[in-house]
């Protein structure tokens, strides 16, 4: 999937993170000459700055230590009295004092400063955007990523760029690689990561229906599925019975749909053995215990119906269709290699049109 255009992966990740815009097709003749992930996310991080910068970056109370004439917020006794600080008339004092210097901040600044790494390379316009987006942020300390920074961040539901910004800086540091002999660090490109590639894909289908259709609810009630039947007798027997989690569920009052991502190679299982050019059977499986199950619990209604969708870039196309214990099973492929509008076309084909 290594293949999918530079183009198509910025819609993809726009519909994924839910930051579609009608000023972000305007954005697609500076991104056509583009030709790496890298050149992408830098290019979208060092924009997205400058119009946090011009807007207004945000602000928080970060709390300070300092050495004071003066009190200010809360004395430090002990370590006024160690350091004698009153024999040259000051105090040390704990306060929280306005500052750009927040964590957000930090993590945006951060993400510039990695790309700007000369094991990263970059089309030399976008390193220069870049390292300006970077010195914009003078005042801004940087910050040791982890996994569990992105989790400290506290953003209120207003602040989409943020949002945004943020999940680029995600998806780069995921995309780095840490060599361990020179501690170098180094960019992979996510589109050869099959699990950061499967997750993106399932989140670009989700986003791509909440916007564009009008038919369908997209996960009423949620994307658990109950098991009809349970029959478990402990706590503990329970806690070894998997939970099924679909990942896309549409309904409108003529159907309900399942719609499960995979983001395989091969839509069909490969080789020269009987079960060569056959649909994976795991998939069946799983797609038909979302089914019965969902349909014993919720009967009242269109009968659910289920789709397998597998990305495909360049190849023939699949549609097939079968019927399994009553349901109506498709398996379906959306060619990520083509121009965007024969994509929507395609995504909104795959559940009968719908389109706004």
């Amino acid at each position: 999937m290594d293949r999918i255009p530079i183009l198509n992966v910025y819609y993809l990740l726009c519909y994924a993170w839910r930051h579609v815009q009608e000023r972000d097709t305007k954005r697609l003749a500076s991104l056509a000459d583009l030709s790496t992930v890298q050149d992408l996310l830098g290019k979208i991080l060092s924009t997205g700055v400058n119009h946090l910068v011009r807007r207004g970056i945000d602000r928080g109370y970060v709390e300070r230590r300092e050495d004071l004439a003066g009190i200010r917020g809360k004395l430090a006794v002990s370590e006024t009295a160690k350091r004698a600080l009153r024999s040259r008339a000051r105090a040390a004092c704990d306060f929280e004092e306005l500052s750009v210097d927040i964590l957000p901040n930090r993590i945006l600044r951060t993400s510039l400063r990695s790309l700007l790494s000369p094991r990263i390379t970059l089309d030399r316009s976008v390193r220069g955007e870049v390292r300006s987006a970077y010195r914009r942020l003078d005042g801004v300390s940087q910050v040791r990523l982890k996994r569990n920074t992105f989790g400290q961040v506290q953003l209120g539901g207003q602040r989409r760029v943020y949002h945004h910004l943020l999940s680029v800086c995600w998806l780069l540091y995921r995309s780095s690689v840490v060599d361990e002999k020179t501690g170098r660090t180094a960019f992979r490109d996510f589109r050869r990561d099959k699990a950061t590639m499967w997750r993106l894909f399932e989140d670009f289908v989700t986003g791509f229906y909440e916007r564009e259709q009008q038919v369908y609810r997209v996960n009423p009630g949620g994307r658990r599925i109950q098991w009809a039947d349970p029959g478990w007798k402990t706590d503990a027997d329970r806690t070894r019975i998997p939970v099924m989690d679909a990942d896309v569920i549409l309904e409108s009052p003529e159907r309900r749909i399942i719609l499960d991502t995979k983001f395989y190679r091969d839509a069909l299982a490969r080789g020269r053995g009987p079960g060569a050019g056959k649909l994976h059977s795991n998939n069946l499986y799983q797609l038909l215990a979302y089914l019965r199950n969902r349909q014993a619990k919720r009967p009242d209604g269109a009968r659910h119906e289920g789709i397998l969708l597998y990305p495909q870039v360049g190849e023939e196309p699949l549609r097939a269709e079968v019927w399994l214990e009553g349901f109506r099973i498709q398996a379906r492929t959306v060619d990520l290699d083509r121009d965007w509008r024969q994509i929507r076309g395609e995504m909104l084909g795959v559940v009968g049109g719908g389109g706004t």
